[in-house]
């Protein structure tokens, strides 16, 4: 259960930090960020189910940022796009 509440408080963050820049800046810089952020995201699940011995930086890395955070950024941040888009539609 521990793992399920630190996925929504990482997920909550990422949609307030969404929200604020989006707030501040274009919309456009939210999705460019979260389109790198998705990438980023599924090379580090590949990356982090390969062999047991980290040869690269890369793959230190993503031995480094669990599948648990690298997802819930990612989900929070594309669900603070979708509240963002619906602020600014309506205004």
């Amino acid at each position: 259960m521990k793992y399920l509440y630190l996925f929504a408080g990482i997920a909550l963050a990422a949609l307030i930090g969404a929200v604020l820049l989006g707030r501040a800046t274009r919309v456009w810089l939210v999705v460019m960020l979260g389109v790198i952020m998705s990438v980023l995201a599924v090379i580090g699940f590949w990356l982090n189910k390969s062999d047991s011995v980290d040869d690269t930086f890369v793959e230190q890395l993503a031995t480094a940022i669990p599948p648990l955070f690298s997802a819930a950024i990612v989900f929070g941040w594309w669900v603070g796009y979708v509240i963002i888009r619906w602020w600014k539609g309506r205004a």
